[in-house]
């Protein structure tokens, strides 16, 4: 009994250690990568994009409901509830009644459908930083133009749904049945909670070259949409509208209103970025406790104990060995590569571990080329003592070449010293 109690115990200790491990690992990337600029680029091109935007599907809406202009009234009454501080409503009845038609409407729609893309542009710069890869220009338009349709789309449904809302608040036959105002409240802010959430799935699944697993996928929405609504609530709390009018005239509004989606995107891209972490995670945290047990790292930083635990992802990788185990023997056909945690091992030219050329040591990798070319090995390994390693997949090592640069140069310095010492070897025979 008390062993399942311990358990459970060590098991949440272990969870919040990981997760707060991905979330400082996704802070660091997210600052390193200059996120919070993108995420302003993405507020500036929303407050350019969403008018436009709004204007081009009214115009839509507008030619396929052109009998029933009571429909298109009450889809545009929504948008003051979203952009009255654009004065959108205006703006689009004023375009549907002085539209050119012919080739000049034609031209102007298609102004109009290019200014869309601003938003949709800029969202894609910041995620085209988190998720790399090559993309074909076909793939990047369609992205575009989709995202800023799909954008206003989902704000005009969510905006619909509101007003539904609304509307049953107001209702006095309803509030005769429910008397708890609190309900409608939640219920509308699940309605664009979950609108936006679905517009950030979209975004994360769609956009990558490599698509992340769907559940990491939630998780990134999820963080992004808890992040945003703690912070539009304490914003809420702390800011008071009338000083910001008063500071800024007729344009408090507009600002507190582009402070608003500039966090939103703060915390989009930050919910990206995550998604990217969670998708290399096992990489990123091997390269991080590799800079704790490296050689360099004589000066412990308080941070460094975040990461000197092995905790679950890493563990699976784990193994221990007794002094005079045989990890592997010369033209073996392992492609796992060794990182050396605490002991020490032995390198040799032979398979019945007699001609030794030098050692491995602690925070230094072995059998890394057969890895990295796929090959068999070229050298047999024994442990020197008592012998703790992490082993590591091929597909798992490539991914930590690739993210940790620093690798490469130990790995030199490693197989020069190596060669040095066959060399050696070899003249002294």
């Amino acid at each position: 009994m008390v062993d399942n109690v311990n358990g459970r115990k060590d098991g949440i200790k272990n969870f919040f250690l990981l997760m707060l491990q991905r979330l400082w690992l996704t802070f660091e990337l997210f600052n390193k990568n200059g996120l919070m600029n993108h995420a302003a680029a993405c507020a500036y091109g929303f407050l350019l994009s969403a008018a436009p935007a709004l204007i081009f599907i009214s115009f839509i809406v507008s030619r396929i409901l052109s009998g029933y202009h009571d429909i298109l009234e009450s889809v545009l009454g929504q948008t003051d509830m979203l952009f009255g501080v654009l004065d959108a409503r205006n703006l689009v009845n004023n375009f549907l009644n002085f539209s050119n038609s012919g080739i000049t409407g034609i031209f102007s729609i298609l102004i109009i459908f290019w200014a869309t893309r601003l938003c949709a542009t800029s969202i894609q710069r910041g995620l085209g930083i988190v998720f790399s890869g090559a993309r074909s220009i076909i793939k990047v338009n369609v992205f575009t133009f989709g995202l800023g349709l799909l954008t206003m789309f989902v704000i005009i449904i969510a905006l619909i749904g509101l007003r539904a809302v609304i509307i049953l608040f107001n209702s006095v036959q309803f509030m005769s049945a429910v008397s708890s105002a609190p309900f409608f409240i939640m219920a509308a802010r699940l309605i664009f909670n979950f609108s936006i959430a679905m517009l950030a799935m979209a975004a994360y699944r769609l956009y990558p070259v490599k698509h992340p697993k769907f559940k990491y996928i939630i998780i990134g929405t999820l963080a992004c949409i808890i992040f945003y609504r703690i912070f539009s609530v304490g914003f809420t709390m702390l800011v008071n509208p009338d000083r910001y009018n008063l500071l800024y005239g007729t344009l408090g509004r507009l600002f507190l209103f582009l402070v608003n989606i500039y966090f939103f995107f703060v915390f989009f891209l930050f919910g990206g970025q995550l998604i990217k972490v969670l998708d290399v995670s096992d990489a990123m945290l091997f390269i991080r406790l590799r800079q704790v047990y490296s050689n360099n790292a004589q000066q412990k930083k308080m941070l460094d104990k975040l990461f000197s635990k092995l905790t679950k992802p890493l563990k699976k990788y784990h193994a221990l060995y007794k002094k005079d185990d045989q990890i592997f023997i010369i033209n073996s056909h392992g492609k796992e590569a060794y990182y050396i945690l605490s002991g020490k091992a032995g390198v040799y030219l032979d398979s019945e571990f007699k001609n030794r050329i030098s050692f491995v040591n602690e925070a230094n990798f072995f059998g890394e080329m057969a890895s990295i070319t796929l090959d068999e090995r070229t050298v047999s390994i024994k442990a020197e003592t008592d012998l703790s390693v992490l082993i590591l997949p091929p597909a798992l090592f490539r991914v930590i070449l690739q993210l940790d640069p620093n690798i490469d140069q130990s790995l030199i310095k490693i197989l020069s010293q190596q060669l040095k010492n066959i060399n050696s070897q070899i003249q002294f025979n």
